[in-house]
């Protein structure tokens, strides 16, 4: 057996892109040094796909056929970060794919001949800006992640193992779209819990049982029929309660798989991406039950990574709760939607404590840490 090995991949530095070069100015050293430190010191985020990373095929290592490689994968970018399918209409776009080079922050090449791939990282933060500033619409890196329980019309439920095509396909669109997806490992365990008939009658209190050793703060329900043309009929569920219902066919099961994804993104788009170009709100998100220095270092953080967050301020520290005053473009339900999809941040549970007084801050958002001390 012959075997053909392949060269390392290639990284190329590339010019660095206009945000880049921001943080290149001394006094946003400081600002780095200071996030780079919460960095280290918080404790670690769960996060979905690698958002700011695309791999496309190339023709050759040529400048051409880099450039062509590159506005591909921005485009693949653009759907990712504003939750649509459709780029050539969107706001700020076309401006982007002029120059895509000056948004990748690094590149590399894999494989030969007739599979030569291109893998590009982009600056993420820098393209939102330009798009918010736009007025497109921008979905931020914190994504809930979806569990999936998908069960054909004749046989066992999918499993994280499962090389079908409609798996395959549905990871594939999920991929290309963003959505972080959770498929079960379907091992004695789960096959106490639940069957592939409990899906199909929708018996939601097994479901709900199932899903509780995930974790994962939504569930996707869904039964698809491969004979004649294929279909499917999904709900998207959180906590018992069904957020959205629908029906969608594709082309083959790897298309149903594909038309999935996309149902469940487009909604989930819809609930968590912030229009750019609306004039910003002055919020007061108090966050209690914070005890811990680097607790507070990591809301402070993911508050200001949201999309549509212009300006994060400390407000007060009161005891055990963090007053933050915000910024955000968009409505303050939008906001608390946004910052729940952190684990250790929900509803409080007990009677609020007497709020500060919020000054010229028009509304008040109360949260509660969850975290242990």
């Amino acid at each position: 057996m012959t075997h053909t090995v392949f060269p390392p991949p290639v990284f190329s530095p590339v010019r660095p892109g206009p945000y880049a070069r921001a943080l290149l100015r001394p006094a946003a050293w400081f600002a780095l040094l200071g996030c780079l430190l919460v960095a280290m010191t918080g404790p670690a985020l769960a996060q979905g796909p690698a958002l700011n990373t695309v791999e496309v095929p190339v023709a050759d290592r040529s400048t051409s056929a880099r450039n062509e490689a590159l506005r591909e994968a921005l485009s693949v970018m653009l759907v990712r970060i504003s939750g649509q399918t459709e780029v050539s209409g969107l706001p700020g776009a076309s401006a982007l794919l002029e120059h895509p080079g000056n948004w990748v922050e690094q590149f590399s090449y894999s494989g030969r001949d007739n599979d030569l791939t291109l893998q590009a990282r982009f600056d993420v933060r820098g393209i939102s800006e330009q798009l918010a500033n736009a007025g497109a619409p921008v979905w931020g890196r914190a994504r809930p992640q979806v569990l999936v329980w998908a069960a054909p019309d004749r046989g066992d439920i999918v499993s994280a193992e499962s090389d079908s095509d409609f798996a395959r396909g549905m990871r594939e669109r999920a991929a290309w779209r963003g959505l972080p997806l959770q498929w079960p490992a379907m091992d004695s365990e789960d096959h106490a819990r639940i069957s592939a008939a409990d899906i199909r009658g929708r018996f939601d209190r097994q479901i709900q049982s199932a899903s509780q050793r995930y974790q994962a703060p939504l569930v996707v329900s869904v039964v698809y029929y491969t004979s004649g043309r294929p279909g499917a009929r999904w709900r998207l569920l959180q906590e018992g309660n069904t957020l959205r219902s629908g029906e969608v066919s594709g082309d083959g099961d790897s298309g149903l798989g594909a038309a999935l994804a996309d149902a469940v993104s487009d909604y989930l788009a819809e609930v968590y991406a912030v229009r750019g170009g609306a004039e910003a709100s002055a919020l007061t998100v108090r966050i209690e039950g914070v005890e811990r220095l680097e607790s507070w270092h990591t809301v402070q953080r993911f508050v200001g990574q949201q999309a549509g967050v212009r300006a994060v301020r400390l407000g007060k520290l009161d005891g055990k709760a963090v007053n933050l005053q915000v910024d955000f473009s968009g409505d303050t339900a939008q906001l608390e939607r946004l910052l729940q999809l952190h684990r250790q941040l929900g509803p409080c549970r007990e009677a609020p404590a007497a709020l500060p007084e919020p000054g010229a801050v028009s509304e008040v958002l109360r949260l509660c840490w969850q975290g242990a001390s």
